[in-house]
């Protein structure tokens, strides 16, 4: 899906949630992501069944929550809760759960504030069809079975960033015409 037609979590506090069923302990590949190896999200699972939540701030700094251990065979719900600091690009603080245990955490110095792509990346589940967000090959898709996944704001930007916003995606939209 478009970048514009999916929930913009930019500049606030979210939850990503994703329902999983382990079908074998070789499951691996991305369960939903957004973006791409310039900038973006990405939530999946290592060559060990390992979740793993990697944030990609344009290209130039990575940040990677994994948990140090494989989920078993089985339903699992995999959260990824993000703090937000406040301000405009601002930075928070992370925590990726599984089964509503917090396995890893840590902190983004700063987000994208704007676009993850002007190139055309998408929000992708159940494999990342562009370019990677994270350190994974190409085309990695899921072998877990997805269940389902939810993205949700859990506070809303103040109107002088939602404008600063407002602003910088309209500039960035006639930068591609």
């Amino acid at each position: 899906m478009p970048e514009s037609s999916v929930l913009n979590l930019k500049n606030c506090s979210y939850r990503i949630s994703a329902e999983v069923e382990i079908t074998n302990k070789s499951d691996h590949g991305v369960i939903a992501c957004q973006g791409g190896n310039m900038a973006g999200w990405s939530l999946y699972l290592d060559d060990y069944a390992r979740p793993i939540f990697h944030y990609n701030w344009l290209g130039h700094e990575h940040f990677s929550f994994t948990s140090s251990k494989s989920l078993s065979v089985g339903p699992h719900l995999v959260e990824v809760l993000f703090a937000y600091d406040g301000g405009f690009g601002a930075g928070g603080n992370v925590s990726l759960m599984v089964d509503r245990t917090e396995v890893s955490a840590g902190r983004i110095e700063k987000t994208v504030p704007l676009v993850f792509s002007m190139s055309g990346e998408t929000f992708d589940i159940g494999i990342d069809t562009g370019s990677p967000v994270g350190p994974y090959p190409h085309n990695y898709e899921c072998t877990a079975q997805i269940v389902g996944v939810t993205l949700e704001k859990l506070d809303e930007p103040p109107k002088e960033i939602q404008e600063k916003m407002r602003e910088g995606e309209f500039r960035a939209s006639l930068s591609t015409q």
